[in-house]
């Protein structure tokens, strides 16, 4: 049964009146994902939420946000912090979070005073899954929107999984909504493509999340949006994957019907095909989260180098993961995970290869955004500060 709790309050306005951290963008600040929730929910269409794990990465999908008048999710997950920023910048969790979001800021003002106008951007923690201090590290950083990934729990029922994953959310989520920053929470633990790979089609469908689990953790957490379990993966697939839209749609229907506001985010978005993602799209998904195949591009373009010296250091990155994984017991999972301790070796590569490496990512980043999203010139239906208007 339920635990009889507090009533978690729903998320302030997002100012600089309700939260001192925000960060400056000229004369504004980012959006949070209720805001870009709310446009794309009424209009039916999807959103990219993007890990950037390398400044170019984070240009390119910038530039392609800006260049289709898009609005766009920037995000990066608690693990990347370790594995990724660590040796793109220094200093403790907050200070790799500030740094981050304050080069962000750089780069959209940049981009603003190039096109001539805004487009709604959130800033976004991926999941959240170990340390809840990063929750508030931030939100002290200027981030808009933080996903508590609490899915996984000591228990095979998944009931009682929810109620705990509920008691954890319960001690973070008020202190953000109270300064405006926006909660994503998951139901059902998404886990590996490659793991998924080795289930039958009924194991996995056993494992979607049910309408009720999802009404419950809704209900107990008052969350801005809800990431749930219906066949999608994190990484590369290894087959097809068995994508439940039924479930997103009776899960998005039950949860409108029962009276909340908690759209649908999809994640392990890599491999999908424009039509799985517009089939999700109309089933109710609103965020897809998008990281393996934007980090493959950049490490695939460096790899390529004419001087070879990008491919030496994709290759060191990958005997380095596999000694790694091995030293811990585990599978490689690509040179991605250990691209942190290669930071400064990519960055004294020849500046023509790494904007090759952007320039990649940002015509990768084009195709989400205009063809799997839909999301192209969706920028002014946010205000008459967001976005030029589409000229046909």
């Amino acid at each position: 049964m339920a635990k009889r709790r507090k009533r978690i309050p729903p998320v302030a306005e997002l100012s600089f009146d309700t939260n001192p951290y925000l960060k400056r963008v000229k004369d504004t600040h980012f959006v949070n994902l209720r805001t870009l929730l709310e446009v794309a929910e009424r209009e039916e269409f999807g959103i990219l939420a993007a890990n950037c794990i390398r400044p170019e990465i984070l240009r390119g999908v910038l530039r392609a946000a800006f260049d289709l008048n898009s609005p766009v999710i920037i995000q990066v997950a608690e693990s990347q912090l370790s594995y990724a920023l660590d040796g793109w910048f220094s200093g403790d969790e907050y200070e790799r979070l500030n740094a981050f979001a304050e080069l962000l800021v750089q780069e959209v003002e940049r981009l603003w005073e190039e096109k001539g106008y805004l487009i709604p951007i959130a800033l976004h923690l991926d999941h959240l899954q170990k340390k809840d201090d990063v929750a508030f590290a931030a939100l002290k950083a200027g981030f808009t929107s933080v996903e508590l990934d609490f899915s996984k729990q000591p228990t095979d029922d998944r009931g009682e999984a929810v109620e705990m994953n509920i008691e954890r959310c319960s001690k973070i989520i008020p202190e953000l909504h109270k300064h405006g920053v926006t909660v994503e929470v998951e139901e059902g633990e998404i886990g590996s493509a490659a793991a998924r790979a080795a289930q039958t089609e009924e194991e996995i469908r056993n494992e979607f999340t049910k309408v009720e689990h999802a009404l419950q953790l809704v209900r107990g957490t008052n969350p801005d949006a809800l990431a749930v379990f219906v066949g999608s993966a994190h990484g590369w697939y290894l087959k097809r994957p068995i994508i439940g839209y039924d479930r997103i749609r009776e899960i998005s229907v039950a949860l409108k019907k029962a009276g909340y506001f908690a759209p649908i985010v999809l994640h392990g978005g890599t491999g999908l095909t424009a039509e799985e993602f517009h089939k999700a799209i109309g089933a109710g998904a609103r965020k897809f989260n998008y990281a393996t195949a934007l980090a493959d591009i950049f490490l695939k373009t460096i790899a390529a180098d004419p001087s070879g010296k990008g491919g030496r250091i994709v290759r060191r990155m990958e005997r380095t993961e596999k000694q790694e994984a091995k030293a811990k017991g585990k599978k490689p999972r690509g040179p991605r995970y250990v691209i942190g301790k290669f930071a400064e070796e990519i960055n004294k590569l020849d500046p023509r290869v790494l904007k090759a490496a952007e320039d990649a990512v940002y015509e990768h980043a084009r195709w989400m955004i205009a063809d799997c999203m839909m999301s192209k010139d969706k920028a002014p239906l946010y205000g008459p500060q967001y976005g030029r208007l589409p000229l046909s």
